[in-house]
């Protein structure tokens, strides 16, 4: 079973459509916070394309969280939302700053509330929460949907500028911490780094074992710049292949 969740108007061919609004008739009406009709480890695949950014944090985390539950072991989930180092990169430069900015904000939300854009994420900030939710594997992906997560900008030299982060990533392991303490962490704190607050729920654990929480947390820092020296590395063979200098 797959599911594209938050999908609006799409139907993707293969997918079994998820989404709150009933007025989008998708196979199953669900908050993809709580997908209590949707079976634990039942899913091959999550597709939730710039469906976090309309979700209020730390909420989004328990999303995360539920894409994690309803996965299969080596279940697939991608995941895309605006670009926000990108975008603000174009509203700092004053290109298309105007284009930018509605993006980050959601300006659809004047006409439909579920429209607003609620949160951002970088790279790293996705990465973070995925590490102690199961998943590894990380790749970029490209989306067969015509939706936002194959979204462009124009900008003033007439070029196009990328403005979708997507991130693929495979269920390796249940959740390394309790996913409801954790989000009750952070709800008292949401600003909070997710690190610091994840060490925190790993030392509440009734093992109260440090070593092994401090070792999640140099984890996460090794395990986030090896990411990125692939990403570099895929980058180069990509632009080699295609006879670039």
């Amino acid at each position: 079973m797959k599911l594209y969740v938050g999908s609006r108007n799409y139907k993707p061919t293969g997918y079994l459509t998820v989404d709150i609004d009933p007025v989008h008739n998708p196979d199953i009406v669900a908050d993809v916070t709580n997908m209590h009709n949707v079976e634990s480890s039942s899913c091959d695949e999550v597709l939730a394309s710039h469906v976090l950014e309309h979700i209020s944090w730390p909420d989004s985390f328990k999303a995360l969280a539920e894409f994690s539950r309803i996965l299969k072991y080596d279940g697939v989930l991608r995941i895309a939302v605006p670009d926000v180092m990108a975008l603000l990169q174009q509203i700092k430069s004053s290109d298309s700053d105007f284009f930018a900015m509605g993006l980050i904000y959601g300006v659809g939300g004047r006409d439909n509330s579920l429209e607003v854009h609620r949160f951002g994420f970088t790279q790293r900030m996705l990465i973070d929460i995925l590490d102690v939710l199961g998943f590894s594997s990380y790749s970029w992906w490209s989306s067969p949907v015509a939706d936002a997560s194959n979204g462009w900008i124009p900008t003033v030299e007439s070029h196009r500028s990328g403005i979708s982060l997507n991130v693929q990533c495979r269920k390796v392991s249940e959740p390394i911490i309790n996913t409801s303490r954790m989000f009750g962490f952070l709800l008292d704190n949401p600003l909070q780094n997710f690190r610091l607050a994840s060490r925190k729920c790993l030392l509440a654990n009734d093992s109260g074992d440090i070593s092994f929480s401090d070792n999640v947390v140099v984890y996460q820092d090794l395990h986030y710049q090896l990411i990125e020296a692939n990403q570099r590395i895929k980058f180069l063979e990509d632009v080699i292949a295609n006879g670039g200098a």
